[in-house]
């Protein structure tokens, strides 16, 4: 029976070190592998780290193609020229394990098989910035192909697809602008053509931590994700469902009840209780969600940074939903795996009532200050 054929896209910019890495490792796994594989990079670096692309291109023989846009459309463009049956996407910050081209074309079973994800495992330092971004459920959709059979998405730092079928769903969503909910869409759009995606839970690549430890860049990196959130519930609209209310919205309703009561009193005063609950809701959430948790724990202040990494996405997902007019989506939550539901219901029941009985005691100061 005739292997089948990969094509890996990497789509790429200023990361010629990390490239190279991974250039290497996809060198291992193509040498373990016996049928055709070839290499794209799409990259659109300034010119002095494209000749070095370049450079490194042409000593690893991979198709080296120079093309400026967003990453999604990079991808695209890279899905266009290949010219094997199945695209294995990589993100030029990872390294990919020596035989996960064998690993994935184990799991393509039979026709039904659109596509198979491979999970992830970040690698490198474990700086006190990381251990407050493990504490968010952020991680979570890397891990997933380890543990399941199959899956209704991948994170396309590690997923293939046959060529036939990406075209037939039209690829990536090129709206999506940020590298953030394109391939949770392109997924979704497979599942909803009837098609499976299998998981290859031995199709390992190492996602490095250091793309991902600067503050700056992993609060802009959620406050994608939070935008995309709302784009995602517009496009699959069954994926969005009233769990519970979101935290930053009650924190807003909080916010207007204390300016209102600062105007009614002329206690301005009253106004300091804003950063206050906030502070305090944050804090008590934090405690609630390293007891509640079964794995390693958080220190409290690691966790009060995870809480606000969370409202950061929260906050975008509200605006984005504000500023497209989406205003019945306010209350929604992206469904992005079903077990996500029962982390949703323990925690979040939690935070709500926490916020509730911090809602009815300002209402009761409120009525003191009043009187």
């Amino acid at each position: 029976m005739d292997k089948i054929g990969f094509s890996i896209v990497v789509a790429t910019k200023s990361r010629v070190k990390l490239l190279t890495e991974l250039i290497e490792s996809i060198d291992v796994a193509r040498r373990n592998y016996p049928g055709e594989c070839e290499v794209l990079i799409v990259d659109d670096s300034i010119p002095e780290e494209s000749a070095a692309v370049q450079k490194v291109c042409a000593e690893h023989d991979c198709q080296y193609v120079f093309f400026e846009n967003s990453v999604a459309a990079k991808r695209n463009h890279g899905a266009a020229l290949a010219k094997n049956e199945v695209i294995l996407f990589l993100d030029s910050d990872c390294i990919c394990t020596e035989h996960i081209l064998e690993r994935y074309e184990e799991r393509y079973t039979d026709d039904t098989v659109a596509a198979v994800a491979g999970p992830l495992e970040f690698v490198g330092e474990d700086t006190w910035f990381w251990k407050a971004i493990e504490a968010t459920p952020f991680l979570t959709c890397f891990y997933l192909p380890r543990f399941l059979p199959r899956v209704e998405w991948g994170v396309t730092a590690n997923f293939s697809i046959r060529k036939r079928i990406f075209e037939e769903v039209g690829g990536f969503d090129e709206s999506f602008k940020r590298p953030a909910g394109e391939d949770v869409d392109l997924g979704l759009k497979v599942c909803e053509k009837g098609y499976v995606i299998n998981a290859a839970a031995e199709a390992l690549v190492y996602h490095s931590k250091k793309t991902w430890t600067s503050v700056k860049a992993m609060y802009r990196r959620l406050r994608f994700y939070g935008t995309a959130d709302c784009d995602l519930i517009r496009k699959h609209p069954a994926r969005g469902d009233v769990v519970l209310p979101k935290r930053c919205l009650l924190y807003i309703i909080y916010s207007l009840l204390l300016v209102l009561i600062a105007v009614a009193s002329q206690k301005w005063w009253v106004l300091a209780g804003i950063p206050l609950v906030f502070i305090a809701e944050n804090v008590a959430m934090s405690l609630l969600v390293n007891h509640l948790s079964d794995e390693k724990k958080a220190t409290l202040a690691q966790q009060f940074v995870a809480q606000t990494l969370i409202h950061d996405s929260d906050w975008a997902y509200l605006k984005r939903c504000a500023a497209s007019g989406r205003f019945s989506d306010i209350r929604k939550q992206m469904i992005y795996y079903l077990g996500q539901y029962r982390g949703m219901l323990q925690i979040g029941s939690y935070g709500t009532w926490l916020q509730l009985i911090a809602l009815m005691g300002i209402v009761v100061v409120a009525l003191f200050i009043i009187a």
